[in-house]
């Protein structure tokens, strides 16, 4: 189980490293740049969120699965709760070098939200005032690995600690859905002898519950159906052309973007294309264009658990922990003893 976790955690991390430097390039302009696309820790330039950035260094999005996971562990019971996500993504906001450069607008506006509701805290300046409740995007679906990961092989109830984190931020149907599919997927991820058609059923049964819930539970508000996104994708995957051409039909057709019904259901269809290849799988989501490192992390926590874990793998996570000073392998280790 901890190696699983373990895999999950750094495959997540190193999806969103490597794609801190894709970020907001086309599907060509990638290809063309980095002679075919980035498959290592490269330094981020102007065309990235990320610039600043060193090799091996995060974004946003790994960065608040790790707060999240610190947050939950460090709780009284030690479980997904509404007030420990506050916590969690307040103290992420107080973090300068995620923050400033990363936030999206309705994660800003959700933490401008809660530092107003007590008297010593003021909402931040510069947030964005919108009714982030309404806003369809992926920053819940990018976060949402703590779900599945405290959540072994019980998809169920990964779904519902989904709906508690992504409420916190993203409080739509829509949104949850999105982030139930991964929850899902990243909870079957971590059986033992699982495989990669199992994990991808996980995720669409997760999508189907979590616009069932989202519909009951939350606001339900106009767009694209993941569910159908997804399925769409899988028949992409499964159709005729070469992989690549496959890939630029994802970034064409299902989408790349900030939308949840584009990240979520294009994280899905690569995995659909990399079945039993789980490095391959981020790889491809490092290279898709535009949103990649939240796409990469998706995937990265999706399939991590089933990649190999040889000395590649570790020299690998010991570079993220000392680009990042996070405790990966300590931090797999908590979980795990929770689970036992």
């Amino acid at each position: 189980m901890e190696k699983r976790i373990l895999g999950s955690l750094a495959y997540a991390a190193m999806g969103d490293a490597m794609a801190a430097v894709t970020e907001n390039l086309t599907f060509e302009q990638i290809r063309k740049r980095y002679d075919g696309g980035v498959t290592t820790f490269e330094k981020p330039s102007d065309t990235a969120f990320a610039l600043g950035n060193e090799p091996g260094q995060v974004t946003d999005d790994f960065s608040q699965i790790y707060l999240i996971l610190k947050e939950v562990l460090a709780s009284d019971k030690k479980s997904i709760s509404t007030d420990n996500i506050k916590q969690a993504i307040i103290k992420w906001s107080d973090m300068p070098v995620y923050f400033n450069r990363f936030a999206g607008p309705t994660t800003r506006s959700a933490i401008a939200m809660y530092k107003g509701e007590s008297k010593e805290m003021k909402p931040l300046e510069g947030a964005v005032t919108v009714d982030y409740a309404s806003k369809a995007t992926n920053g819940a679906a990018m976060k949402i690995a703590p779900a599945g990961l405290l959540n072994p092989g019980d998809k169920d109830k990964a779904i519902r600690d989904a709906i508690v984190i992504t409420r916190v931020t993203h409080d739509n149907h829509l949104a949850i859905s999105g982030a139930s599919a991964v929850a899902a997927a990243v909870s079957e991820s971590l059986k033992e002898n699982v495989d990669f058609s199992a994990i991808l059923d996980a995720g669409v049964y997760g999508a189907l519950e979590g616009e069932r819930l989202g519909k009951e539970l939350s606001r339900t508000v106009a767009g694209p159906s993941v569910v159908e996104r997804i399925k769409l994708a899988f028949d992409i995957a499964d159709g005729k052309g070469t992989k690549e051409e496959k890939l630029l039909k994802f970034y064409q057709l299902i989408g790349t973007g900030l939308h949840v019904a584009e990240a979520v259901p294009c994280a899905f269809g690569i995995i659909k294309l990399n079945m039993n290849n789980p490095k391959q799988a981020v790889l491809d989501a490092v290279n898709i264009g535009y949103d990649t490192d939240t796409i990469a992390t998706i995937v990265g926590s999706i399939v991590g658990s089933m990649a190999e874990k040889n000395s590649d793998f570790y020299d690998m996570i010991k570079f993220i922990e000392e680009a990042n000073q996070f405790e990966i392998t300590r931090l797999a280790k908590e979980i795990s003893i929770q689970k036992d």
